[in-house]
């Protein structure tokens, strides 16, 4: 097993490749169903874990995670006996520490063993932490050929944005940043935070997975790298060295907070800065006896702040839509506040004027109707009775007079009955003569009422004969009627024939829908237009509104009639056109929005 990790080391073109085949070789040789490796290397954090057989891996992970966690802060190997539900196994986690070329813990290796008995565990942690420690001595070895051989330095201008590309979310590139200057400056813990709406979001803690906001220590580390952003300079809180040539900026009451809280560690926070602004602040805590210098400080803040602008670009690149939002909102709301902009202020005062006019003003409200003319009285003529259509001398559209005839009945059985009643009348008065010379009183009178009767008759048959020529009732226009091609037809007593209607009072019928009757008052003015002539204009005042709808063009209206008195001589029954309806003044949004608020209330619900 020596020698496969001596030869592994050999061969790794990399650190993270080294470690990676040592995690393999060892869970192998331990026959282990899962192990896991924590590594801080210099530039990067080298997380792996590996599994085998027939187990779920997640049946451990979250165990041996916790166990490895705990092993981090320990000094040496240790071990951790499980029992297993069946009773014939027995599972024990194991782990060991990784170091560096000093001798300090820079990670740990654990994983899982199963034991057929209760055998003691002292053997194999024995040699799993003689593993870790050859492979920790070969991975510092490989360390120290690839910087020799690569000599990189982590002052390459172009590595930030590097690192920033290779990063998947700024906690990671931040977490990456941490831990890196935890190892290279030997601090006991590095922070740092971005800087968002002029208040700080903590990225990164070196050491911790996660940032905890409501926990002591990170309010101690928020409220300082607040007080350095209103500071603007990098503030030392640290116990003063004799004979140092220049103070560095001290006296900050929430950094010797944090300082007391710390049991009087050295603390530093350092500005980074980025597009002219501080970015982020970076905060370092070391041991009392390793205090910071202003040349250490400055070195450290020029090493550093390349980062702050690869950090915007990675917060930037990965931001979700509800931040980008927010972002968008607080960058319009610093241009509107700061100064300068003075176009984007302006147009930003007319917008805001024009939003306050539209949720809050009001503006007439017109409703926009079709509508059709109609006579205000038209009388129908119809046949006076049963007879034989002869002549018809009057169309639709005609113009007439009070008299003029408009169609003629065949009136020759009437004219036929009235010869024959005229000679009874003749008949009976001989036999009235008869009687009377014949001194015969009773034949006298039959004789007379026979012939009252008789002119009875004829009268009726007069008032047919004069009926039988229907004429005009008054001056119009005959709007409904056209009788040309039932001529020689039977008509019936009581069929309307004609449809005559004045010259003048004409009236306007409004269809108004069925969503808009509740707009529409008697008593509302408007203005017609006509499509015969939309040139022409005619004012109205709403007489009624009906309260039945009525079907017309598939549409389900409510009839609104208009007197009015239209002047125009070219004007004919039934022409249609547009009436707008003066409903009185509406809040702006409602007009505008009402009908698509209608829509949705109709359509969306449940």
């Amino acid at each position: 097993m020596y020698a496969d990790l001596i030869a592994l080391g050999r061969t790794a073109t990399s650190r993270h490749v080294f470690f990676r085949g040592c995690l393999s070789a060892i869970a192998e040789h331990f026959a282990s169903p899962y192990a896991a490796l924590y590594v801080r290397d210099a530039s990067e954090v080298i997380q792996e874990d590996c599994h085998s057989g027939p187990t779920d891996p997640e049946f451990w992970k979250k165990g041996l995670q916790s166990f490895l966690t705990e092993s981090l802060t320990q000094p040496g190997a240790r071990a951790k006996r499980l029992n297993s539900k069946r009773g014939n196994t027995h599972v024990a986690f194991l782990g060991a520490p990784i170091l560096d070329g000093s001798g300090a813990a820079i990670g740990a290796l654990a994983l899982v063993v199963a034991r057929p008995t209760t055998d003691d565990v002292s053997q194999p942690l024995a040699v799993l932490d003689a593993l870790a420690q050859i492979a920790s001595h070969l991975a510092e070895s490989l360390g120290q050929h690839r910087s020799s051989r690569h000599g990189r330095s982590a002052d390459e201008p172009n590595q930030a944005l590097t690192q920033a590309a290779e990063s998947n979310s700024t906690e990671e590139l931040a977490f990456a940043i941490t831990n890196s200057l935890r190892n290279k400056l030997g601090c006991e813990q590095v922070a740092i935070g971005l800087v968002v709406r002029g208040r700080i979001e903590i990225l990164s803690i070196s050491g911790l997975d996660g940032v905890a906001a409501q926990s002591h220590g990170v309010i101690h580390i928020r409220s300082s790298m607040e007080e350095c952003l209103d500071a603007d300079k990098p503030i030392v809180q640290q116990a003063q060295e004799k004979g140092a040539s220049a103070p560095m900026a001290r006296g900050y009451r929430l950094h010797q907070r944090w300082q007391a809280a710390v049991n009087g560690d050295a603390i530093a926070s350092i500005p980074l800065h980025a597009q002219n602004a501080v970015a982020a602040i970076l905060t370092l805590r070391r041991r009392p006896d390793q205090p910071f210098t202003i040349e250490h400080i400055e070195k450290i803040q020029k090493t550093v702040e390349p980062y702050a602008a690869a950090l915007l670009l990675t917060r930037r690149a990965t931001r979700g839509l509800l931040r980008h939002t927010i972002d968008s909102i607080h960058s319009a709301k610093t241009i509107l506040t700061g100064p300068g902009h003075r176009a984007r202020k302006l147009a930003a005062a007319i917008l805001a004027m024009v939003a306050g006019w539209f949720v809050f003003g009001a503006v007439p409200y017109t409703l926009t109707v079709p509508c059709t003319v109609n006579p205000l009285r038209a009388n129908v003529v119809a046949v006076p009775f049963d007879g034989t259509l002869l002549t018809a001398a009057a169309v639709e559209g005609d113009r007439v007079t009070a008299g003029q005839v408009l169609c003629e009945l065949d009136s020759r059985d009437l004219q036929q009955q009235r010869n024959e009643l005229l000679a009874e009348i003749a008949v009976f008065e001989r036999e009235k003569d008869h009687a009377t010379a014949a001194r015969d009183p009773a034949g006298a009178q039959l004789a007379l009422a026979r012939q009252e009767l008789a002119r009875t008759r004829l009268q009726i048959a007069d008032s047919r004969l004069e009926r039988s020529v229907i004429r005009a009732p008054f001056d119009g226009i005959v709007v409904a009627g056209d009788l040309r091609k039932q001529v020689g037809n039977v008509v019936t007593r009581g069929q309307a024939l004609f449809e005559v209607a004045p010259l003048s009072g004409w009236h306007i019928q409004l269809e108004i829908p069925e969503t808009d009757v509740d707009e529409v008052a008697a008593g509302m003015t408007g203005t017609f237009v006509p499509h015969a002539r939309p040139e022409t204009q005619q004012t109205f005042q709403v007489a009624r509104v009906g309260l039945h709808a009525e079907l017309r063009n598939e549409r389900n209206v409510y009839i609104a009639e208009v007197d009015t008195h239209l002047p125009f001589a070219w004007m004919r029954a039934g022409m249609e056109g547009v009436a707008k309806v003066h409903a009185g003044r509406r809040p702006v949004w409602w007009v505008a929005l009402h009908r698509a608020i209608d829509y949705v209330r109709l359509n969306v619900w449940s």
